[in-house]
């Protein structure tokens, strides 16, 4: 498992061609600041994000209608199968659990996978944000649980969520912050969302577009003081919340396929200092295509490329070898 995480905390790599030059090291340059309006060659610190696809849902494991099977007339939850958790954060709706679905017990084991990993490299995280969709919320709180920093607040933000036209009905009522701390979620109740409402009809080229300016929002608040901040969100995320800092053109047509190649809790990786414009990425949603497409060719079942230390236990067990869990957060649960 270290051997496999080794090439995540390793100096960092870019992936795109790069002009060799003595100092600084040419990266990717984005248009934030112009050089007038920061200082080039300044020595600000280094500011880093670590972009997590949520854990395993529980829509995805047991179907449309899964919710049909498991909660009763009276909205009491009885879970019908051993990765189903034993029960669930309360809401002023159960209905609301089909749009909005949470995580499996496999899901928030593989959050708190992460979270122990992260843990024992000694990642200095600073902040932590979240889609405001419960797995996204679940998987941060885990993550964090496993980390030994729930200290840090979650701040939610709707700018975080998947392509609206996705989904059949919109908008979805996620969980209210009131409703997450009763059930003893740590969440930043100061931090206000970059977004109030979703766009209803929202093309992939108008989520491309409002990801890069979340990504503004960020760099600006942590530029200065740099550190390592997380973001927790959905399988998409790691193509759209980095793809202008490759300084690329937004993928609308292949943006749903690329989703599709992302596995649960896999990473991105991105550095870099604002003031110069610059950033590398340690791994990029291309190179897990990439490798995708050479595992089709040649018939082949590795590893991929990536973080996924939902792939991996310290035993060897497969994960979804239930006897082992971790004790999960304290929520207060539907009965």
């Amino acid at each position: 498992m270290h051997s496999k995480l080794s090439e995540y905390f390793r100096p960092s790599r870019s992936y795109h061609h790069q002009q060799q030059q003595p100092s600084p090291p040419t990266m990717h340059y984005n248009g934030y600041l112009t050089s007038e309006e920061s200082n080039y060659y300044g020595n600000d610190p280094l500011l880093r994000f670590i972009i997590i696809r949520h854990g395993e849902r529980m829509d995805n494991t047991y179907g449309h209608g899964w919710t049909q099977h498991v909660f009763n007339y009276h909205g009491q939850y009885y879970p019908v199968d051993g990765n189903m958790p034993p029960a669930l954060p309360m809401r002023s709706n159960w209905i609301d659990y089909e749009a909005d679905t949470p995580l499996t017990r496999n899901g928030l084991q593989q959050s708190w996978n992460v979270g122990n990993t992260l843990a024992k490299y000694n990642t200095p995280v600073v902040a932590c944000y979240s889609s405001p969709a419960i797995r996204s919320v679940q998987t941060a709180d885990q993550i964090l649980g496993g980390m030994g920093r729930k200290d840090i607040p979650i701040r939610l933000d709707l700018g975080l969520f998947e392509c609206s036209s996705w989904y059949s009905r919109v908008p979805i009522n996620f969980m209210s912050d009131q409703e997450l701390v009763m059930n003893g979620v740590n969440i930043d109740r100061s931090y206000r969302s970059s977004l109030k409402n979703l766009r209803p009809l929202e093309s992939e080229y108008q989520y491309y577009d409002r990801s890069k300016e979340i990504m503004k929002k960020l760099i600006k608040i942590h530029g200065k003081t740099g550190g390592t901040v997380l973001i927790v969100a959905h399988a998409p995320s790691l193509e759209v919340l980095t793809r202008h800092l490759m300084n690329g053109d937004p993928r609308p047509d292949q943006l749903f396929d690329l989703a599709g190649r992302v596995s649960y809790c896999s990473m991105t990786i991105v550095d870099g200092k604002p003031s110069s414009k610059s950033w590398q990425f340690r791994h990029s949603l291309d190179e897990l295509t990439n490798w995708y497409h050479q595992q089709m060719h040649d018939g082949s079942n590795n590893i991929p490329p990536h973080f996924s230390p939902s792939n991996y236990s310290s035993s060897n067990v497969p994960l979804n070898y239930m006897s082992s869990l971790p004790t999960v957060s304290p929520y207060q649960y539907y009965s």
